[in-house]
């Protein structure tokens, strides 16, 4: 893959990564930092890339990584002052949502995002995983069943 190949492809996935890495980071400048060192990774390590046409699930798989990392490194507390007095005060559906999928664990927060918000199958949101399509469903079940209780709660 040359390098013009490589712009294009990064380029035609900005959307997508953008999306993915604020499905774990809130701060802006974090997910940039994330996008910008998973693409710097993924330059590196192209010659690793086994098949082009897997490139878009590579380079997605780079990202969650950097994003889990600097989640690692920061350790992010929310302090209790800043949090919103309740969720109905939070915009009526996109707010409150954001707001349901932070507390889901990291597991289901990330097949959720994945599948629901970025569109990749179950074989697809398996395969950037590294995990079972049984493992995907039953955690796309079980984040189905957790954001309905938090999001009915939000309501009350």
């Amino acid at each position: 893959m040359t390098r013009d190949d490589f712009a294009a492809r990064v380029t035609a996935a900005q959307g997508r990564l953008c999306r993915v890495a604020r499905g774990y980071l809130r701060q802006e400048a974090d997910c940039l930092d994330a996008i910008s060192e998973a693409i710097a990774r993924a330059w590196h390590k192209l010659p690793t890339l086994r098949q082009e046409q897997y490139f878009d699930t590579w380079l997605t798989r780079i990202l969650i990584r950097e994003c889990v990392n600097i989640q690692r490194r920061q350790k992010r507390v929310t302090p209790v002052d800043e949090l919103p007095e309740s969720m109905a005060a939070a915009d009526s559906g996109g707010e409150a949502l954001c707001a349901a999928l932070d507390e889901l664990p990291q597991k289901l927060r990330t097949v959720a995002v994945l599948h629901y918000m970025e569109g990749y199958t179950v074989a697809e949101t398996a395969q950037i995983l590294r995990v079972p399509k049984g493992t995907v469903c039953s955690r796309l079940k079980t984040a189905r069943e957790k954001l309905r209780v938090l999001l009915e709660e939000g309501l009350e």
